[in-house]
């Protein structure tokens, strides 16, 4: 299946998906409502066979090479590649495992964060190899060489422009527990890339079993048809979705008034990715006004307890991974180098305040050079910095309607809003946005249906317009709509009431206070 036969598919199945969720929660449907509850179970599973490109995966596998690549090769070797050696590790061993082979003319130096020529890192990759010890070196050289063999020469060259190896030292530990003392080869990368379908398999079971096979349903309907976190991403890599069943699982604890497993769930999912602390947020605005009402508040020691005591642990994890306490100070520089990185497929608030023609026209960049954005990320880097006050002020007003909102939430509806606290404070990479799953866990009809229009929209933007820039960029006005109008409705007491022949709810206005 090419990209735009993918998309057309997608984006029809997702809009039948859309009105059959819609006919099913209709007042008065004419459809009787186990008929119209099959139509949106059947959409269901439609959803997930096209996440999973119907059986085509990535088209020659359900391995995720790109993805893998990084992943494998950065947690396993993680002692000696750190941050900045990945790239130029794998050139040098490619250079040793198959002499005379030409390598690409350009890498992507991650000291920097630069496309440069390949030649001119060649003191870095003996630096990089020299961090090894023999035996180890003779290990990565193997499994480098799986990589080389197993993709093509132009598809290894890109990938050694992405952005390198970033994720925590407490991802790091997780990942050596599985990949640590094993080779890479045919049959442990498939097994690796198997975690996520386990975890996302528990995922949806704790759905189920904490708020209903309605909600489950809807689930793996808004999962499967999702545009901006499409299985080309990151389906069939190894442990990217564990913060995501970490941050799900731990709101059906929240459901279930299990307050200290939630917040331990919701501090791996920090301490693997850091922006699921955002789901601390609601929490935090319940307890400050449970404080000034004199309400108990044991609920939330128990859950912020929690939390502390699991990044505590996560913390110490990380610092086991061959580098000591030192990877976390290694990682807050690359973070920090990362963040500094303009990316055409992130999505949040800031996009509203700087993506303007320019970007939208991509009249910046220039695809004869090695790296086509250079000149557009510096005018986003220059437009940044004169524009703080602003991004300042909007953040600020933004996350100041989601604390009303969470100020008058349920407790699971105010960690909720954690996700459009995160949109207000800094930007996610587009699968990352997989996160808006969660939000049928309000059982909002019109949130729900919100979600899926936004993906009904972006697949048909993607039809119009190659570029991710004009795309995300859309995808960032839209959830701040989506975001502004549910914060509101939340804010003014504006619930939804489960209705006789209908599965979700419609709106009414309750009165203040709970």
């Amino acid at each position: 299946m090419d990209h735009e036969a993918e998309i057309w598919v997608k984006g029809t199945l997702c809009l039948l998906g859309l009105l059959a969720f819609l006919w099913r929660t209709r007042v008065g449907s004419p459809l009787p409502r186990g008929k119209a509850g099959q139509l949106v179970g059947a959409a269901a599973f439609a959803a997930v066979l096209a996440y999973y490109n119907f059986g085509l995966f990535h088209g020659r596998g359900y391995v995720h090479h790109w993805e893998t690549f990084h992943y494998v090769l950065g947690s396993k070797y993680f002692p000696e590649l750190r941050y900045d050696g990945l790239y130029a590790a794998s050139l040098a061993a490619e250079a040793e495992a198959f002499p005379g082979k030409p390598l690409p003319a350009f890498v992507r130096d991650l000291r920097t964060n630069d496309v440069v020529p390949s030649r001119t890192i060649e003191w870095h990759m003996g630096e990089v190899k020299r961090r090894f010890t023999p035996e180890r070196w003779r290990q990565f050289v193997a499994d480098n060489a799986h990589f080389v063999v197993s993709n093509d020469p132009s598809y290894l060259a890109q990938i050694r422009t992405d952005h390198g190896y970033n994720p925590t030292p407490a991802w790091t530990f997780v990942a050596r527990l599985f990949d640590g003392r094993l080779p890479v080869d045919g049959t442990t990368l498939p097994l690796w890339a198997s975690l996520d379908l386990i975890l996302l398999a528990a995922t949806f079971v704790f759905v189920f079993r904490s708020f209903g096979s309605w909600a489950g349903t809807v689930a793996l309907l808004v999962f499967g048809l999702g545009y901006t976190w499409r299985f080309d991403w990151v389906g069939g890599a190894f442990l990217r979705q564990d913060w995501l069943a970490a941050s799900v699982i731990g709101l059906c604890m929240l459901k279930r008034e299990r307050w200290a497993a939630a917040g331990a769930l919701f501090g791996y999912a920090a301490s693997v990715r850091l922006f699921p602390a955002a789901f601390l947020f609601g929490p935090a605005v319940l307890g400050l006004r449970a404080i000034l009402r004199k309400e108990e508040t044991a609920w939330l020691r128990k859950l912020a307890s929690g939390f502390v005591l699991s990044v505590a642990l996560w913390l110490a994890a990380g610092s086991l991974t061959g580098r000591g306490v030192a990877a976390w100070g290694e990682f807050g520089r690359n973070f920090q180098k990362h963040r500094h990185t303009w990316l055409t497929n992130n999505v949040g608030l800031k996009n509203l305040l700087l993506y303007g023609p320019e970007t939208f026209e991509r009249r910046l960049v220039d695809f004869s050079q090695p790296e086509p954005w250079l000149k557009w990320q510096k005018k986003m880097d220059d437009m940044e910095e004169a524009r703080k006050p602003l991004l300042a002020v909007a953040s600020l007003a933004f996350l100041g309607m989601v604390a009303a909102a969470a100020w008058r939430a349920g407790r699971v509806e105010a960690a909720l809003l954690g996700i459009p606290a995160f949109f207000a404070a800094g930007v996610l990479t587009c699968y990352y946005w997989v996160v808006l799953v969660a939000l049928v866990l309000t059982g909002r009809r019109w949130l729900i249906a919100g979600v899926m229009a936004v993906s009904v929209v972006l697949f048909a933007a993607d039809l119009l317009t190659p570029s991710f820039e004009a795309i995300y960029g859309l995808a960032s006005w839209l959830l701040a709509s989506l975001f502004a109008w549910w914060s509101v409705q939340v804010a003014l007491g504006i619930t939804e009431r489960p209705s006789s022949d209908s599965g979700c709810s419609r709106g009414r206005r309750t009165k203040r206070g709970r």
